[in-house]
């Protein structure tokens, strides 16, 4: 996981605030239909990836957080990025080791497997976790 913000040059397209894990069928349904499918993908690709790491990232965000959360969908081209913000800038994100199966712990892990790049940084009021995604050349631009 790297250490640092975010990669530079993407353009913001959508944003979602959370207030509990309830609001996460929404943010899931509305990546499911802003990111373009493609025929035949399977859990490993983009737009699924998304979504799952989306769900994973704000899923810890808010039960490690505190506050409010916030996820931020941009894009560049050919790449998709998304932020998953709290309001926990001393709470660093963490590879949890050692548990049983069922036990929680493996989302970091996960989403760092299908990302592309994951990372995370502090600033005065909050922590970032993002995790940058290379989009299939068969897929159109979001912003299209």
């Amino acid at each position: 996981m790297t250490l640092g913000p975010t990669p530079a040059g993407f353009r913001e397209l959508r944003s979602w605030p959370l207030l509990s894990v309830d609001d996460l069928a929404v943010v899931r349904q509305d990546l499911a239909s802003t990111l373009p499918q493609s025929p035949g993908a399977s859990l490993e690709e983009v737009p699924e990836s998304v979504v799952l790491v989306v769900s994973e990232l704000a899923t810890n965000a808010l039960r490690h957080g505190g506050g409010p959360v916030s996820v931020h969908l941009s894009e560049r081209s050919g790449e998709v990025l998304v932020d998953v913000v709290d309001r926990a800038p001393d709470v660093a994100p963490q590879f949890v080791d050692g548990r049983p199966v069922g036990g929680g712990g493996f989302g970091l892990r996960l989403a760092a497997r299908l990302a592309d790049q994951l990372g995370w940084y502090a600033t005065d009021t909050g922590k970032h976790v993002w995790a940058q995604f290379s989009v299939s050349s068969k897929m159109p631009s979001l912003s299209a």
